[in-house]
């Protein structure tokens, strides 16, 4: 038997320097797990046991305290359908979990796995993007590059505009070839025609040379990443959220890449299935 959740906060708050009395947005928690109730752990507690002792402990308050949307099923159809719902809700999805499996902390088990928005069809295509920087690797991963930072080709003024970070999904042998592939063309100072965005320097970056197809959750307006910058709404660029790499295109150059008008046509398609998606919901609840 499985255990199914989401969870959904909007927040609009600054970024930094902002004193307390100065917020007006209302920040919601929502609860979902309970790993450690009145002095003990329950990190070795099935998830029976865990979500018992969440719903034990905690007083919901409206506005500010809540549970986060779970279900318990068998049936893959109503998974679907569950699925679903969090996708309409604008959330990223599902996280997957068995009733009887204890916690385990940084790690990946058999036992639960994620299901987003991208394995619909609201993100169909793939974007084609060129790493221009790498992060330094931390724990299993030191010594290695563990992240980098895409762009995509501006055509228009022939600049490489930043679109996403990418640090998840990597096995080691895979970060191991694109570490050894990169280092080569590491350099001291962005080309003058990168454009990024102010915090978002990586720690190394990277001639242009390389072209990866990443497939993502979804693209939402950045107020940091440059993509498509001033396409789709005034002074702010497009993100892609979650991206995860499927191959390195060998069969394309970095000017080949996805470009940032692709990019902001892509953004618009996504709005208008969003917006199909609501109203056949609310055709099938009328």
């Amino acid at each position: 038997m499985g255990a199914l959740a989401w969870g959904l906060v909007l927040s609009t708050r600054a970024r930094k320097d902002v004193e307390v009395a100065d917020i007006k947005v209302q920040v919601a928690v929502y609860a979902f797990d309970c790993l450690y109730l009145n002095g003990r752990s329950l990190l070795h507690a099935p998830l029976s046991e865990r979500r018992a002792a969440l719903y034990s402990s905690l007083k919901p308050a409206e506005g500010q305290l809540a549970f986060a949307t779970a279900k318990i099923s068998r049936d893959v159809e109503e998974l679907a359908a569950f699925l679903n719902e969090a996708v309409a809700a604008s959330t990223e999805g599902l996280i997957v979990k068995t009733m009887d499996d204890v916690y385990q902390p940084s790690r990946r088990s058999t036992h639960w796995l994620k299901l987003k928005k991208d394995y619909l069809d609201g993100c169909g295509d793939t974007f084609d993007v060129v790493p221009i920087g790498g992060y330094y690797g931390k724990g299993k991963r030191s010594g290695l590059y563990g992240a980098y930072l895409l762009a995509v080709y501006d055509d228009a003024t022939e600049s490489y505009q930043t679109i996403s970070k990418l640090g998840t999904g990597f096995s080691e042998e895979v970060l191991a070839e694109l570490d050894a592939t990169l280092r080569p063309h590491a350099l001291d100072a962005p080309r003058p025609y990168y454009q990024y965005g102010e915090g978002g320097a990586p720690d190394v970056w990277f001639d242009p040379v390389a072209v990866w197809e990443v497939k993502a959750a979804d693209l939402s307006v950045s107020p940091v990443h440059q993509a498509a910058r001033g396409l789709v709404e005034p002074g702010k660029g497009i993100s892609i959220r979650f991206p995860r790499l499927l191959r390195v295109r060998t069969d394309k150059g970095p000017e080949d890449a996805t470009t940032a008008a692709q990019v902001a046509d892509m953004y618009r398609a996504q709005a208008v299935v969003a917006a199909n998606r609501k109203d056949a919901a609310e055709d099938d609840d009328a």
